[in-house]
Parts: C-alpha cells; sequence; structure tokens
C-alpha cells in the first residue's frame, strides 16, 4: 500500500507503483489523504496548469488505470473537511472543487501568475 497527500499529476505515483510490482509486489493499492485535485491553486501553491492535472478529466477508475493500481481511493472531500475541524467557508477548496472565493482570469498563464510579484 502506498499512502500520499495528493496526486498531481501522476507521474509520480505511476512510477512508484510501476517499482512495487518490478519488485515482486502481487497488488499494489493507493490511499490519497486529500480529494482529487482537479483545479489549478491561485493563492499560493505551485501547482500545474488545469490541463496537466491527472484527475482533472478521469474518473477514479480511469486515475487507477493512469496510475497502474490495482485500487485507488481518495478521502472524500467532507472527509477533509472534517479532519480541519474549521468552518467550510474558513478554507480554500477550489483546488479539489473548482469553485474560487474570487473570479479567476481566462488563459491559464495570466491567472496562474495572477498574484505573483511582478518581476523587476
Amino acid at each position: 500500500m502506498i499512502v500520499d497527500d495528493s496526486i498531481v499529476r501522476g507521474n509520480t505515483m505511476r512510477a512508484l507503483v510501476e517499482m512495487l510490482f518490478d519488485a515482486g509486489a502481487a497488488e499494489v493499492h493507493v490511499r490519497i489523504s486529500s480529494p482529487p485535485v482537479v483545479s489549478p491553486c491561485y493563492y499560493g501553491i505551485d501547482m500545474a496548469d488545469g490541463a496537466e492535472l491527472a484527475a482533472a478529466h478521469r474518473s477514479v477508475e480511469e486515475m487507477r488505470e493512469h496510475i497502474g493500481a490495482t485500487s485507488l481511493h481518495y478521502l472524500s472531500l467532507d472527509g477533509m473537511q472534517w479532519a480541519t475541524r474549521l468552518p467550510e467557508e474558513s478554507v480554500c477548496r477550489a483546488c479539489f472543487t473548482r469553485s474560487y472565493p474570487t473570479a479567476v482570469p481566462e488563459g491559464s498563464s495570466v491567472a496562474k501568475l495572477r498574484f505573483e510579484a511582478a518581476a523587476r
């Protein structure tokens, strides 16, 4: 079993799953301690463009196939929210829900750098 905090692009997890099978594992079960990351963060976490996010356009079963695991399970959004012990309105969950607290500009290159300091 592999436990990780998230799957963003899926490349690392796919490589880990493959290594375990190559080492003789009969099964590889993956558990992720967050919901699927389906949308980029524009508020301080440097992550892939939406088109590069592995779960953005895949079901859980398609993600399981993408990483090559025997099984794949994510923490639910409700489970993650419960674990924070904070009111839902006090945390940003946009990368899991696609529901942003502010308007996101069109064009991923503009949006990605939205809150970056201008180069001097």
